[in-house]
């Protein structure tokens, strides 16, 4: 998670907050048990199952910007202990770059089907589903805030668009993809707006070949330069859907200067002490609770699926005095409550790793799957 975030969550038809679904009726969708009237509850749904998503995510190290060479998983192993330690659910990372080259646009690669086709049989094959995120699109990447190309040169977001579309041509029918996550942490360059209609343009193209599919929409994250406000909706956009199969996706990291504390590409945190948790000034189970819910309401207010896209704490926050342990727990407890699926940041990464962390890979694997 090379990037500076402030607040996030979201995902696809595996939930819909408080018992509620679509407007529109869909086939594949049955109501829950009633919630508790103290607590937004949400309902996962999935291929007409209550289902809730409890995955990670896979990086696919795509901010090196390689074509298509897997650093994360390479081979089955990963994925068979990702399911025997309870998840279900993988976020999986993509860039542009796996698919066409620059010199080269609408030209695309073989070998980048090949590496997402070779992740699917493994998905498969250990009843893993995936959730293909674009992490890096056309433009570059948006976190950090330097993806402005693409919102300022327009054949940036024709070719993400006709990328989109091939991708969920070729993917119509697998069932092995949950949901299209359509654009990671948008950072625009002048206004919402500009998520807006690309994002409409999106499905608009993606619903031309495929109306099987989850579309995610994530909240917009910022506006160049470090315009991290947040509106009334949480920064949330909505789209017409033909298909009336979308859903809302956001990232939580709050508060932030503790969960990137001393993080290396942030230069407001990189050494920088951000505390404990939890603490006496308020960072407590109450506080993510309130932060969690404000993002869960817009969804109940609008009637739309909603899942949590990221969320986690970097390797500086886990140990006693420190207290990473106990945010992970905490938003365990909450997300389980509330029914949110969910996907871990992130399986391997440097300064988020699940794997290979043991008290962190047991703290799932224990705590919330309830397994030995």
């Amino acid at each position: 998670m090379k990037h500076f975030l402030l607040s996030l969550l979201c995902l696809p038809l595996f939930f819909c907050a408080k018992q509620q679904v679509n407007p529109k009726p869909q086939a594949d969708l049955k109501s829950s048990s009633s919630s508790s009237s103290s607590e937004q509850q949400n309902s996962g749904f999935w291929d007409g199952k209550i289902e809730m998503l409890r995955g990670v995510a896979i990086g696919n190290n795509v901010w090196s910007l390689q074509e298509y060479v897997n650093l994360a998983i390479n081979d089955s192993s990963d994925y068979v202990r990702l399911r025997a330690d309870g998840f279900n659910a993988v976020r999986f990372y993509l860039s542009y770059k796996f698919f066409e080259n620059d010199a080269e646009p609408y030209s695309y690669k073989q070998g980048g089907w090949l590496f997402l086709d070779k992740n699917i049989e493994l998905a498969r094959e250990n009843g893993i589903k995936l959730i293909l995120n674009m992490h890096v699109p056309q433009g570059g990447f948006q976190s950090n805030g330097e993806g402005g190309a693409l919102w300022d040169i327009e054949e940036n977001q024709k070719r993400l668009i006709a990328l989109w579309r091939e991708i969920a041509k070729r993917y119509a029918n697998e069932t092995t993809i949950a949901a299209y996550d359509i654009l990671n942490e948008p950072v625009v360059s002048k206004g919402k707006y500009q998520w807006q209609k690309l994002a409409q343009e999106i499905v608009n193209v993606i619903r031309e070949v495929d109306n099987n599919h989850l579309i995610l929409v994530e909240r917009m994250n910022a506006i160049i330069p470090n315009d991290y406000s947040t509106d009334s909706e949480m920064n949330f956009i909505f789209v017409e859907d033909p298909a009336n199969k979308w859903g809302l996706t956001f990232h939580f990291y709050s508060p932030i200067e503790y969960t990137h504390q001393y993080a290396s590409w942030v230069d407001a945190f990189r050494n920088t002490d951000g505390g404990t948790y939890p603490d006496l000034n308020g960072r407590n189970k109450a506080f993510l609770e309130k932060e969690v819910d404000s993002y869960l309401k817009i969804a109940q207010e609008k009637n739309l699926p909603i899942y949590l896209g990221e969320f986690g704490v970097i390797e500086a926050t886990l140990n006693k005095e420190k207290g990473g342990f106990v945010w992970i727990s905490d938003m365990l407890d909450i997300l389980k409550t509330r029914n949110v699926s969910f996907t871990y940041h992130a399986w391997v990464d440097g300064s988020f790793g699940v794997k290979d962390r043991h008290e962190l890979e047991s703290l799932f694997r224990n705590k919330f799957f309830g397994r030995r």
